[in-house]
């Protein structure tokens, strides 16, 4: 993937303290009663940061004098603060591959600072971003911090990473466009409240989101193509948003329009087949590509348009956080409104003469959308050229012991996608084909 910037949070995610946040917030509640500041008048004080603003524009006290006490606790905290295990393996990795490092933190200026200097981390960050540096208004989970460091950095929003431990990071990244990461195990420094977000990666610690970093930069994009000048273009800038030129890989299967030559044009690599083999042949040679550069994740999908990329990424995840070697997009158990019902029927089919070979039933075998580990691919042996591969795939990696999972996707169905990939037909043959090759 085309990952330029990684924007960290630090409490929580690379740092943690013993004392959590709501000691702290404990304690700061008290100290301010005993400034004489009535109890009811303090509250909850959730955020603190912006609860201590709320707090003095109610009682026109100095905003400076209360956030004075915020600051000292927090600092006094960071002091016996520990860095998370993994944590400078990972940034060295990340720096290794030219990859800019931002912080993004909800903590002090001078808290921060001495987080990072205490252990020694702060040289590996182009910018460090604090509550100090920005306006209230702007600080996430408003999205104005985040965008004043991807505007610092230069780097476009799909082509950063965040990653924190809460809500409150997930959030301005979803609003820009921006990818995001959830550190879950990570209990100390975690804040004192919950926000629900749903990012688009999570890990359990810093080790296995270094890991999850190096299947990421290793994902290639397999696109099958046999006379598709009317979607290819926008299909390819869809996919430019997040992957490499050099990372998509287009198989011109013998197109007889300017299906190779829109493709060449935003240089991104293509194979190109002389006559036409069929949706298995034109596979076949991505994949046989994607294996030669030693992908660690390969993703498949189709150019006539009809996959959407924010599915595309959805479907990554599970293969991405280790917890599945093959993920198939399936419009059954998504939204499936637009799915005509003689295709409803088709699959139906199809999946069921699948599931008797491969010993699994997948909701939606002939999904176009697909992400399979680099380590299953390798397992996968594809003998059948035409529609077919895409129940031979699932047959072979379920014999092979690839853990397969569904993830839900939508596909978008247009006059000219009803008019490509399966029919009854074309279904009654693929069944056929299956039934022969199996049984030889």
């Amino acid at each position: 993937m085309d990952i330029r910037a990684v924007v960290f949070d630090l409490d929580g995610t690379l740092v943690g303290a013993e004392k959590t946040f709501s000691e702290i917030k404990s304690e700061l509640k008290e100290r301010l009663i005993s400034l004489g500041i009535p109890r009811e008048l303090v509250g909850e004080l959730t955020p603190m940061y912006e609860g201590l603003i709320e707090l003095s524009r109610k009682t026109s006290r100095p905003f400076e004098d209360m956030y004075s006490i915020l600051v000292n606790l927090e600092v006094e905290r960071i002091r016996d603060s520990f860095l998370f295990e993994g944590a400078r393996e990972l940034l060295d990795f990340l720096v290794g591959e030219g990859i800019k490092l931002a912080l993004m933190t909800r903590s002090s200026r001078m808290a921060a600072l001495e987080a990072l200097e205490l252990h020694g981390i702060k040289d590996y960050f182009e910018i460090i971003s604090t509550r100090d540096d920005v306006p209230p208004e702007e600080l996430k989970p408003n999205p104005g911090q985040l965008r004043r460091i991807l505007g610092e950095l230069n780097v476009q929003p799909e082509k950063a990473i965040v990653v924190g431990d809460h809500g409150y990071d997930v959030i301005p990244a979803r609003e820009l466009g921006t990818l995001s990461v959830l550190v879950t195990g990570h209990e100390a420094g975690r804040m004192s409240f919950q926000i629900e977000a749903e990012p688009n990666f999570e890990v359990e610690n810093l080790i296995h989101l270094r890991k999850l970093f190096e299947r990421l930069l290793s994902s290639y994009v397999v696109v099958p193509a046999y006379n598709e000048e009317k979607t290819i273009k926008g299909v390819i800038e869809n996919l430019l948003r997040y992957f490499k030129k050099d990372e998509i890989i287009v198989v011109n299967d013998g197109s007889r329009d300017r299906t190779e030559e829109i493709a060449r044009s935003y240089g991104v690599h293509v194979l190109t087949h002389l006559v036409n083999r069929g949706l298995g042949g034109a596979l076949g040679t991505g994949f046989a590509y994607a294996i030669r550069k030693n992908a660690k994740l390969v993703l498949t999908f189709d150019a006539d348009g009809q996959h959407l990329i924010s599915d595309a990424l959805r479907v990554m995840r599970p293969v991405a956080e280790g917890r599945a070697d093959f993920a198939v997009g399936s419009r059954l158990k998504g939204d499936t409104s637009q799915m005509p019902l003689v295709k409803k029927f088709g699959n139906f089919v199809l999946d069921a003469v699948t599931a008797v070979f491969a010993g699994k039933y997948v909701s939606d075998s002939q999904s176009g959308l697909r992400c399979l580990s680099g380590d299953c691919l390798r397992k996968i042996r594809i003998t059948c050229d035409r529609y077919a591969v895409s129940s031979e795939i699932i047959i072979e990696a379920s014999k092979a012991g690839c853990r397969i999972v569904e993830v839900p996707i939508k596909a978008v169905y247009t006059e000219y996608s009803m008019k490509k990939g399966t029919n009854v037909l074309e279904g009654v043959k693929i069944a056929l084909n299956l039934l022969f090759d199996k049984l030889r």
